[in-house]
């Protein structure tokens, strides 16, 4: 059986664990209507877990009474700006994981027939990635407009966002490459939709006749500290919509050069490429800047450097990985052994050494027989996977420890990492799936059994 564990943060119920308190420790999360700690039936895999600022979605893979898979999204935590969908905006936290109607919602938008990919969460705003056989992907939004999360051209404020049927599709077709609008290809894939606290960025693969791939990366949302790229309210032309551009309140730093604008709230080309040897194969976003892995194993990046968040990244090479925290980041090298680098701000241990330096250091697990599964970056900490000894899987971490998030049952920081899971208390899973880091809080799926479920409760 599927277990999903989580700790950390949960004023609004967004650790899906049916209360409001801080969890210093992992517990199973709960769905509603079933016994504590059991996943929704059929469930083959947790795809994804996004978490907001006090919510969370799941994107869970299901197998169909035809044998077949499909998803099912399902949320919990605060739902009131619409995060969690139009059925779920009330006033109280929702404290044990929902189903989203979502086939209802796409049905008013006349996108029937399309199936969930994958989804993403900004601050309060929500994103699922669509698609369906014969037509192209698109994404939709739904929730917070603070900083033209929703991608649809609308200045924050705007009533006008209220209206319909509170769920929204995000328009990128005027987007052009070379002339070509994207609104005019053959295909148009969304490969990845990654999100930072208040920006966006969507990878995309388009192919125009008979033309070779190419890859288009659009974004939206903050871009002051040029996360999305060089964007100047003098280049950015607005369109006939409610203006999608908020000016920003900073002087400009030189004579006749625009300052930035503070929001973009309608897609715009970050960057392309039509060389499979600088597609890019990932990327993460922080609060500020954004860090790009390429095909070649070389990081390009974009935003701010002034807590050395993206220092010397683009010197390295042999990359496998790369995950942002809100202001720093960590990278797994392709080296055998697998090494683990960090950068950026180190005000809570966030780059998991003991001395408070920010600068790209290497991260030192404390065991001799580790290989590195998988690299996980919350809010300001993050969490490793690691088989020890070539069978056993355990989770560690480092970094801000507030709420719990590192589930080691204290509040105090870790600058140096620990392990995280299994607990002290002997308990292993029989196998660990995979880790995400959230907004104050960490999440582990494992097999578990119904021992374990029952001694939850």
């Amino acid at each position: 059986m599927l277990g999903l564990l989580s700790a950390g943060s949960n004023a609004q119920g967004q650790l899906g664990n049916t209360t409001v308190d801080d969890s210093h420790v992992f517990q199973l999360c709960c769905f509603r209507n079933l016994p504590g700690g059991t996943l929704p039936p059929n469930t083959t895999h947790v795809t994804e877990v996004a978490n907001g600022a006090n919510y969370t979605l799941l994107l869970l893979e299901v197998k169909t009474a035809e044998e077949m898979k499909s998803t099912e999204v399902w949320g919990c935590g605060d739902g009131r700006l619409g995060q969690l969908g139009p059925g779920l905006r009330q006033e109280k936290p929702i404290t044990a994981f929902h189903k989203l109607a979502v086939e209802t919602a796409l049905g008013k938008l006349g996108l029937e027939k399309y199936t969930i990919k994958s989804l993403g969460a900004t601050w309060e705003t929500s994103y699922l990635v669509i698609a369906r056989p014969g037509s192209h992907d698109a994404i939709i939004s739904f929730g917070s407009n603070e900083f033209g999360d929703l991608g649809i051209g609308r200045n924050a404020g705007d009533k006008g966002v209220e209206k319909g049927p509170g769920v929204h599709i995000v328009d990128f077709s005027h987007v052009s490459v070379a002339g070509k609008t994207i609104k005019s290809a053959k295909t148009v894939t969304v490969e990845k939709l990654r999100t930072g606290q208040r920006h966006v960025i969507v990878l995309l693969k388009v192919v125009w006749g008979d033309w070779e791939p190419i890859q288009i990366l659009i974004g939206w949302g903050a871009c002051r500290h040029g996360q999305l790229g060089d964007v100047t309210s003098s280049t950015y032309k607005v369109s006939s919509r409610p203006s999608p551009v908020r000016q920003s309140t900073a002087k400009p730093r030189k004579p006749g050069i625009s300052s930035p604008p503070t929001y973009i709230s309608q897609p715009i080309l970050v960057s392309f490429s039509d060389s499979p040897s600088g597609f890019i194969v990932d990327y993460s976003l922080g609060i500020h800047h954004s860090a790009f892995l390429h095909a070649s194993g070389r990081i390009s990046v974009k935003g701010s450097n002034r807590k050395n968040q993206i220092q010397d990244l683009e010197t390295l090479q042999s990359i496998r990985d790369i995950k942002c925290t809100w202001n720093g980041t960590c990278i797994l090298t392709a080296d055998v052994p697998t090494r683990i680098l960090s950068t950026g701000s180190n005000s809570h241990g966030q780059l998991g050494r003991a001395d408070d330096s920010s600068n790209l250091q290497v991260v030192t697990i404390p065991l001799t027989h580790a290989s590195i599964k998988a690299l996980a970056c919350g809010s300001e900490h993050s969490l490793v996977l690691l088989t020890v000894d070539g069978r056993d899987d355990e989770v560690w971490g480092w970094g801000w420890n507030e709420h719990g998030n590192l589930g080691i049952g204290t509040t105090v920081d870790s600058p140096i990492p620990q392990r995280l899971w299994p607990s002290s208390d002997g308990y292993r899973p029989h196998r660990i799936l995979n880790i995400w880091g959230g907004n104050g809080s960490s999440w582990i799926l494992c097999e578990t059994s119904n021992d374990t479920i029952q001694s939850s409760r």
